[in-house]
C-alpha cells in the first residue's frame, strides 16, 4: 500500500542557498515519478487553509453578531509563524520586525492548524525539509544539516544575532527527541546527534547529501562572456558563499595573499553570495592586503551565471567552519569543478575522496593545496573524475529511494494503529 508522506517545505527562496538547493532539488525529484510511497505536498494545501481561514474571519469581522471564536487566534498564530519562516531566521531585524505587529502565538496553536491539514489528507507521516521546522503530534522525520551552535557557539550567527542560540537549542531539543526518524548526511552527523541529544540511534537515519541534478544542467552557450560580464579576466578560484563570519573568507583572502608572495601565483578570486553582515569587514581585509582588484563581489547572481563559473574556474576553495555537510562542494562535483575544501569533521566522509582538504585555521594550509592543483594537472583531472563519480552514485534520486528504504520499516510500525485512534 505505501504511506501517505506529507512534506513540509517551508518557506524557501533562492537566496537562502543551500537549503533552497536542498528542497528544490527533492521537490522536484519525488514529483518526477511514482516511488513505493505517496508524497504530498502539504505547503500549498496550508496556504490554501489559510486563505479560506482567513476569509472566514473576515466575514466573521463583518458580522458583529458573530462572536469571534478561537479560529483568530489559530489564523493569528499560522500566518505569524510562516512569516518568522519566509524570514529564514537570517536577519535579527527582521525577525525583530515581523514580530512587532504580530498577535502572540504558541507553537502548540500553530502545530495543531497543520495537524489538522494532515488528518484531512490522511497524512501516516510528515518530513520536514527544513531544520527549523517545528515538532507535531503526528510521526515525522526530522532532517538536520549541522549542529554547530553546540560546537562552535562563539560564531555570532549561531549565538547571538539571526537564530540565536537559545532558540536553536530550544528548537533542536524539541524537534529531535520525538522524531520517528532523523536524518543527517554522515555518520559524523550522526555521532553528533547521538552525543548532544542522546537520541536512540535506531531513530538516526543517513542518507549522503545528493549533488544536485536538474538544477545544474543549465549551461550558457558561452562561458567566456559570463567570466567578461563580471569582470573576471584570467585564471580564477570560484568561493560561493553567503558573507556569514563562519564562511572564512578572510583566511581565504590571506591564503590568496600567500599564493602571490610565496608561491608567484596571481589568481582571482570570485566572491558571490548575499551579504549576511560581513561583506564589509571582509571587503576591508581584502584592501588591507593589498587584494581588491583581485578579489569580485558579484553579490547574489543567477544559477546559470554561477554554473558557468564553477565550470571555468580552476578550482572550487570552499574554507567554511561548519559542517559536515555542504552543497557547493557536491555542486562542484556535478559540474566539473574540482574541490579544495577545509577539513572540517565529517569532511573526509563526505567529499574526502574527491578533494583536497586544509586546516581552514592556517591560511598557509589553504595556499599550500592551491598552489599544489594549479602544479599538477594531473590531479587536477583526478579530482573532477572522482569528483563526477560521486555525482553519479549520489544522486536525488538516490536520496528518495534510500529515504523510501526507511519508511518501507516504519509502515510496518505505523499500519499498528488507525488514523482516528485516540485514548480513550
Amino acid at each position: 500500500m505505501g504511506l501517505r508522506v506529507g512534506i513540509l517545505a517551508g518557506a524557501c527562496d533562492l537566496h537562502m542557498g543551500g537549503a533552497w538547493t536542498f528542497s528544490a532539488t527533492l521537490l522536484e525529484t519525488v514529483q518526477a515519478e511514482r516511488w513505493p510511497h505517496e508524497f504530498i505536498l502539504l505547503d500549498g494545501l496550508l496556504t490554501e487553509a489559510l486563505r479560506k481561514a482567513q476569509q472566514e474571519l473576515a466575514e466573521r469581522k463583518a458580522h458583529p453578531t458573530l462572536k469571534e471564536d478561537g479560529l483568530a487566534r489559530v489564523v493569528a498564530a499560522a500566518s505569524a509563524h510562516l512569516a518568522r519562516k519566509v524570514a529564514g531566521w537570517n536577519s535579527s531585524n527582521a525577525a525583530a520586525g515581523s514580530e512587532k505587529n504580530e498577535i502572540p502565538f504558541s507553537k502548540a496553536e500553530t502545530a495543531a492548524f497543520l495537524e489538522k491539514i494532515a488528518r484531512d489528507e490522511r497524512i501516516d507521516i510528515a518530513w520536514l525539509l527544513l531544520p527549523w521546522s517545528d515538532p507535531l503530534a503526528l510521526p515525522y522525520i526530522a532532517t538536520v544539516w549541522d549542529l554547530e551552535h553546540r560546537k562552535q557557539p562563539y560564531f555570532p550567527e549561531v549565538s547571538t544575532t539571526g537564530w540565536a542560540w537559545a532558540e536553536r537549542e530550544a528548537a533542536y531539543s524539541a524537534l529531535l527527541p520525538r522524531a520517528a526518524m532523523v536524518i543527517t548526511g554522515t555518520e559524523t552527523g550522526k555521532k553528533e546527534l547521538l552525543h548532544y541529544y542522546r537520541l536512540n540511534s535506531g531513530n538516526v537515519a543517513v542518507i549522503p547529501f545528493p549533488a544536485p541534478s536538474a538544477i545544474v544542467q543549465e549551461r550558457p552557450a558561452n562561458e567566456n562572456e559570463i567570466k567578461e560580464k563580471y569582470g573576471i579576466t584570467g585564471s580564477f578560484l570560484l568561493y560561493p558563499a553567503q558573507f556569514w563570519p563562519h564562511k572564512n573568507h578572510v583566511n581565504l583572502l590571506r591564503a590568496l595573499s600567500l599564493l602571490r608572495g610565496q608561491h608567484g601565483l596571481d589568481f582571482n578570486l570570485v566572491l558571490s553570495g548575499s551579504d549576511k553582515g560581513n561583506q564589509g569587514h571582509v571587503m576591508q581585509a581584502a584592501r588591507d592586503l593589498g587584494l581588491a582588484k583581485s578579489v569580485h563581489v558579484p553579490g547574489f547572481i543567477p544559477r546559470a551565471d554561477l554554473n558557468a563559473l564553477y565550470r571555468s574556474a580552476m578550482a572550487l576553495v570552499f574554507p567554511s567552519f561548519f559542517g559536515p555537510d555542504n552543497f557547493p562542494p557536491l555542486e562542484a562535483f556535478a559540474l566539473g569543478c574540482p574541490v579544495i575544501a577545509a577539513n572540517v569533521p565529517g569532511a573526509s566522509e563526505q567529499i574526502g575522496e574527491a578533494s583536497l582538504l586544509f586546516d581552514p585555521c592556517v591560511p598557509a594550509d589553504i595556499a599550500a593545496k592551491i598552489a599544489l592543483l594549479h602544479r599538477r594537472p594531473r590531479l587536477r583531472a583526478q579530482l573532477i573524475r572522482k569528483g563526477s563519480d560521486i555525482a553519479k552514485r549520489r544522486t536525488p534520486r538516490a536520496y528518495v529511494a534510500a529515504l523510501c528504504a526507511h519508511l518501507d520499516r516504519f509502515e510496518s510500525i505505523r499500519r499498528c494503529w488507525g488514523a482516528a485512534y485516540e485514548h480513550p
